[in-house]
């Protein structure tokens, strides 16, 4: 049976490190079993969970109302809104658009403000506003105790700013 560290779980779970702590300490999330150095060690069913938690979030769900789902249920949610024909298109962005998104998303969960506002401003197109910001908007919402108010009050002004603006200069074309 093969166990995993904190790090490798989130490599292959797509769940940064923080966000695994964040999920197991507020919403007991998943329990991993603890080594005799207390580390955590991850079973490839925790893996699991963990893209299933990580997939469902991503796409508007709050972790606070699936943390407590058992894993079979979590994946029948994951494959209902796989069916859902208007999930399918608003969840099929291209690979720039969800690198993008990564990227964004990391630089939040490791509270780098001053690099999420440089990425945003580079955004121009209509497709970035559909899968980037709002699913930032999404996460910001859906996870209150991930940062301060001021924190989250100021990068939601900054994505509906931004959102207004991209939006402006596509009916301006």
């Amino acid at each position: 049976m093969n166990d995993f560290n904190i790090q490798a779980a989130s490599m292959m779970s797509g769940v940064s490190v923080h966000q695994i702590r964040a999920w197991e300490k507020r919403y007991n999330a998943l329990t991993p079993k603890r080594l005799g150095n207390n580390f955590r060690s991850y079973s490839q069913e925790d893996i699991t969970r963990l893209k299933l938690l990580g997939n469902l979030t991503r796409h508007g769900i709050a972790i606070s109302k699936i943390a407590g789902y058992e894993t079979d249920e979590l994946l029948k949610q994951y494959e209902s809104l796989q069916n859902d024909k208007s999930f399918q298109s608003e969840s099929e962005p291209s690979t720039e658009i969800k690198d993008k998104l990564d990227l964004l998303l990391n630089f939040i969960n490791v509270k780098r403000f001053d690099l999420v506002t440089h990425e945003v401003m580079k955004l121009k197109t209509i497709a970035s506003v559909t899968g980037i910001l709002i699913p930032l908007m999404k996460f910001l919402v859906n996870d209150p105790y991930a940062f301060n108010e001021k924190e989250s009050r100021n990068l939601l002004k900054l994505l509906i700013e931004e959102t207004s603006r991209i939006s402006n200069q596509g009916h301006q074309r």
